[in-house]
């Protein structure tokens, strides 16, 4: 296959399947096609291999199947390595009770080895239509979380959606050198809000592609996980965009993964440079 590809792993559950609308759609933005993986040990042939995994003639049209044997995840990163592969679009968890991680092991194995972004859709979404008009992306003010942010740049580009940054003021991490800190105090937001927004953006567009995009700055106070699952409910964002350093195992990834278990809408996780 050449051309840019969305890689869409199904396993047969009809969880899955929920992940199928959003990767047709981002890959019609990207001008992509469509790569359904299914992992299997069982051999059949590509027509029955589709109706087992619950594939309707509508669900292949501009997609094409394949079938790989072997360990589930080692296969979807085998297959996203080769070249052209944008996305990964796959569900959080196919498992018929929510488990309290909110996201399976195979998904956790896909996200730490992914070459490319991954985006992680909630099966209680439900299996409807999918449109992508905003994009909810937090961001610690930092240089490295503004580099790791371009692939939202052009994906609000590329899709004509509004691309919502929002800060955390009450974020007690420490800052990277370079960063844009939040105004202290509420009163500030409002008293310097335009000169400081207007700042900020300036720099993210700096390293992230934002010409031709509407981006608007949000200011939280709270836990970052709590904030970004609040406004992306109020401003009813279609996708977060998430920067990630690459660790999992606790206290790494906490932010990420609270979003994971409450947010909204699918979730697209970007590595951040060198992780």
């Amino acid at each position: 296959m050449t051309g840019p590809v969305v890689l869409a792993p199904l396993d047969g559950s009809k969880h899955a399947l929920c992940a199928l609308p959003v990767a047709r759609r981002l890959a019609a933005l990207e001008q992509a096609s469509v790569r359904i993986l299914h992992v299997t040990d069982e051999t059949a042939s590509l027509g029955e291999t589709a109706g087992q995994i619950g594939l309707a003639p509508a669900d292949l049209r501009g997609a094409t199947l394949e079938v790989r044997t072997g360990d589930p995840a080692e296969a979807i990163l085998a297959a996203a390595a080769e070249r052209g592969t944008k996305l990964i679009v796959m569900c959080a968890h196919t498992a018929d009770v929510r488990q309290t991680g909110a996201i399976g092991a195979a998904a956790v194995a896909v996200l730490r080895g992914a070459p490319c972004p991954v985006v992680l859709v909630d099966p209680a979404l439900g299996p409807g239509g999918w449109t992508l008009r905003r994009m909810l992306a937090p961001h610690d003010g930092s240089p490295t979380v503004s580099n790791a942010l371009r692939p939202a740049g052009e994906l609000a580009r590329e899709a004509a959606a509004e691309l919502v940054v929002l800060q955390v003021a009450d974020d007690a991490r420490a800052l990277e050198t370079g960063s844009i800190a939040p105004p202290a105090y509420l009163d500030q937001v409002q008293h310097s809000w335009p000169a400081w927004s207007e700042e900020f953006l300036q720099r993210l567009a700096c390293v992230c592609p934002l010409a031709d995009v509407r981006a608007r700055m949000l200011v939280a106070h709270g836990e970052p996980a709590d904030e970004t699952i609040r406004v992306a409910g109020e401003e009813s964002a279609d996708l977060i965009v998430l920067a990630w350093k690459g660790r999992w195992e606790a206290p790494h990834a906490s932010t990420l993964k609270a979003v994971l278990r409450g947010a909204p809408c699918p979730v697209m996780v970007t590595r951040v440079p060198g992780s």
